[in-house]
């Protein structure tokens, strides 16, 4: 087949991954005249509204999500030349890529073992130091980003300055167990907030994957949710308040200091895959299980629960783990506000760090051979 235009497949799973990766990804592709075909993995981190949202990116094929067995069954008889993993169990990817004889390249931010075949690629050379010969070649969440800001989404975005009443934004993540819990937590931080800070304002960023019949809920409490792309949201707000995850590389790329949180309460909503999953299900042993887990994850990375502090010389972004309550958070970020040195210091680190855009372009020519 001419190389100018391939059948490229496309495996992610969640919704950082198909968001943040696959959105600017499929961009770039469709500018190159190649054809699309997009299979949405089973995720622990599922929100369950992966699909829809799949639907707006274009794609020329779309599969999942199904479960574990019928994927596995399915992807055998995919018909590529191409195969591009952002997101999931990199077994999916092999089998795919053994079964159709297309080459597979993964895009990573997370340790990986060496794999026969698998070209790796990941954001910053920090993270390349722990997967086998991958080239650092740029975050693509970054390129999302720039994508949010376009005439529709700059019109429906205003939060203008109002002396000096801080803006700040909670963002409550996709899963719908873990929003849930957060509501009634970040009600309280928000509480604490007022008596603190008088004047503050506050947003709650609903993701694409956030269903419409959550907000009453968020409203009646308030917490102010909105539906916006990250990329105007977080250029427009004084502070953000996050849990872990992809997101903290959105604040970076946008320069908005932020505090990332994550309570040990939260911890039993937060999913483990394969028997200690299972078992970290189970009661009385399961906190502990969880907690035994989430301290491996944290001491493998230094003690650290951002991704910009993983790559960062020294921590530039703040974050509490552990025990930690809305007080304690109320108090950290009313420090932080009263320092604008501090946050100017930050904003400039961050955007220090970001690096170039273009991470999508640069895998896709990899891809395709250019």
């Amino acid at each position: 087949m001419d190389v100018n235009f391939l059948r490229i497949t496309i495996l992610t799973n969640g919704p950082g991954e198909l968001w943040g990766w696959v959105r600017p990804v499929t961009v770039e592709l469709r500018k190159k005249g190649h054809t699309i075909s997009l299979w949405i993995l089973p995720c622990q981190f599922a929100s369950g509204h992966e699909r829809e949202a799949a639907s707006l990116l274009g794609v020329d094929k779309l599969e999942g999500p199904a479960s574990t067995a019928r994927i596995w069954q399915d992807i055998a008889y995919e018909k590529t030349d191409r195969i591009i993993q952002l997101g999931g169990d990199i077994h999916f990817g092999i089998r795919m890529s053994e079964m159709s004889g297309a080459p597979l390249t993964c895009y990573t931010y997370g340790p990986r073992k060496s794999r026969k075949g698998v070209k790796f690629l990941t954001a910053y050379r920090e993270q390349a130091k722990n997967v086998p010969d991958a080239a650092a070649i740029g975050d693509i969440v970054k390129d999302a980003l720039a994508m949010d800001i376009n005439p529709s989404g700059l019109m429906s975005w205003n939060w203008p300055k109002q002396n000096d009443s801080p803006r700040i934004l909670f963002l409550p993540g996709s899963r719908p167990a873990i929003r849930n819990a957060a509501l009634d937590w970040l009600a309280d931080v928000h509480s604490c907030l007022k008596t603190k800070i008088p004047g503050v304002r506050v947003r709650s960023l609903f993701s694409q994957f956030m269903p419409e019949s959550e907000f009453d809920r968020w409203r009646k409490a308030g917490l102010n949710p909105v539906r916006a792309g990250a990329g105007i949201a977080m250029r427009e707000a004084d502070y953000a308040l996050t849990q872990p995850g992809t997101n903290t590389f959105e604040l970076m790329h946008c320069g908005l200091p932020a505090l990332v949180i994550a309570p040990e309460q939260f911890l039993k909503f937060v999913p483990i895959p394969g028997i200690l999953g299972w078992l970290a299900d189970l009661p009385v042993v399961g906190l502990k299980l969880r907690r035994y887990a989430a301290m491996r994850i944290v001491k493998r990375w230094g003690g650290c629960i951002s991704l910009p502090n993983r790559i960062a010389p020294h921590r530039v972004m703040h974050e509490r783990f552990g025990d930690v309550t809305p007080e304690d958070v109320a108090e950290e970020i009313h420090e932080d506000l009263s320092s604008p040195e501090s946050l100017r210091k930050t904003r400039e680190e961050f955007l220090a760090l970001s690096g170039e855009a273009g991470a999508a372009s640069r895998l896709c020519d990899i891809v395709c051979g250019k």
